[in-house]
């Protein structure tokens, strides 16, 4: 069936994922920042994760403030202010499309497609996000933390095809299953594609996370440019 609309995983997906050592140092290097044990820090960050894409915490200051609370400190103004600018340095970095993406979205694009984007993620990321060269080929970026609802909720896939003017059966989903995503796109009537790369389960914060990815049947690819033979 031909589609009118291609939807986009970020983490994983368009952009690599941060391995879980290096993110575990960089918590610590925050809760350190903040004064504060790095191991209450880290502790309280992983706990509130829903809390942070779900943008219950507000922004990065604030999502920063509240963690360092909950670790016991009470950071200084000065220190937060240089925290939440290292924080979005490193999200930054994050950002730079894997592979061919740039590529794959463009022959999307040139084939006729409407491009949105899904992902579960915190403040730093919509923040950085217009500045990005992946920014300019994708219509409806859609962040959890902006709409107040997560993958796999069905509002969150009917926000974004809204946003895209299209109906969630004329619409593709590519992502790695994290967090029940391609589950949640097929339930909306989105055909839904894993995109599982070969050797990068050490990225895998928890394996029950990626639950669709460990226990997906339908369609898969293992690199994103293999995306592009969807195209009709």
């Amino acid at each position: 069936m031909r589609h009118d609309a291609v939807i986009f995983d970020l983490f994983g997906t368009l952009v690599d994922t941060v391995t879980p050592v290096e993110y575990g140092e960089l918590l610590s290097a925050l809760g350190s920042r903040l004064g504060v044990s790095p191991g209450r820090f880290e502790a309280e960050w992983r706990t509130a994760i829903t809390e942070r894409e779900a943008g219950s915490l507000g922004g990065v200051p604030e999502i920063l403030r509240t963690t360092a609370q909950r670790a016991g400190g009470e950071p200084e103004a000065e220190a937060l202010e240089i925290a939440s600018h290292e924080w979005l340095a490193w999200a930054r970095s994050w950002l730079t499309p894997r592979g061919r993406t740039l590529e794959t979205l463009q022959a999307f694009h040139d084939a006729g497609y409407a491009i949105g984007l899904l992902s579960n993620c915190s403040a730093e990321v919509p923040t950085l996000w217009p500045d990005t060269v992946m920014a300019r080929a994708i219509q409806a970026p859609v962040f959890s933390c902006d709409v107040g609802m997560m993958k796999p909720d069905p509002r969150i896939y009917e926000h974004v095809c809204a946003g895209l003017s299209v109906e969630p059966e004329r619409c593709m989903f590519l992502g790695d299953g994290g967090g029940r995503e391609l589950t949640g796109a097929s339930a909306v009537g989105m055909e839904a594609v894993l995109l599982r790369v070969p050797g990068e389960e050490h990225t895998w914060f928890d394996e029950n996370y990626r639950l669709d990815a460990l226990e997906w049947t339908g369609a898969r690819i293992v690199a994103i440019e293999e995306a592009t033979r969807f195209i009709e």
